[in-house]
């Protein structure tokens, strides 16, 4: 691995049958890809930490603080609650889908030592929005494809990604809940 790693991330991903709901939402959504940008369908994933930019030492103390993080919890589900977008001054930039609040999840987060000065809400992003007015002509028939849906997640460890050599969201290391 080179240092600085570039756009570094703790989450929790969907594997499974999750994994595959997620893509199938993505492939109902292929019409509107002049105006999507859709997430990576190989690693949909909920994010608790992004870093743009993370040097050695500080990797290493990423790494550290992510194993004990992980022994501390047990493995629980989430559940995808609908779908939803987000933005600024009025345009959506985000297409994603949104995640019931879970005790454990609240745990997880609140055991995680790192904050980006914002309150956490999570969410799985679907698509980022590349046209904002354009998606604003079709977000009804959007919204009403996502409709309804809802999905439960299993989590049973952190995952750790970067960009890796050009590739984003490259899998760095896996910490699986209640390991010591």
């Amino acid at each position: 691995m080179h240092f600085p790693l570039r756009s570094v991330f703790l989450a929790l991903s969907l594997e499974g049958q999750p994994k595959w709901l997620f893509q199938a939402l993505q492939e109902e959504l292929k019409s509107f890809a002049d105006i999507l940008r859709f997430q990576n369908p190989a690693s949909p994933h909920l994010t608790l930490m992004f870093w743009p930019s993370v040097g050695q030492l500080e990797y290493q103390g990423i790494v550290a603080q992510a194993r004990k993080i992980s022994s501390l919890h047990a493995p629980f589900t989430m559940k995808v609650t609908g779908a939803e977008t987000f933005g600024a001054r009025g345009e959506d930039h985000v297409l994603f889908l949104s995640v019931g609040f879970s005790e454990e999840l609240a745990r997880v987060k609140k055991t995680c030592p790192w904050s980006d000065g914002r309150p956490f809400a999570p969410h799985i992003t679907l698509a980022r929005i590349g046209h904002p007015q354009r998606f604003n002509t079709v977000k009804k028939k959007v919204m009403k494809i996502l409709e309804g849906t809802g999905f439960e997640v299993p989590a049973d460890r952190l995952r750790l990604y970067a960009e890796v050599n050009g590739v984003k969201q490259t899998l760095l290391q896996d910490f699986p809940f209640g390991a010591q």
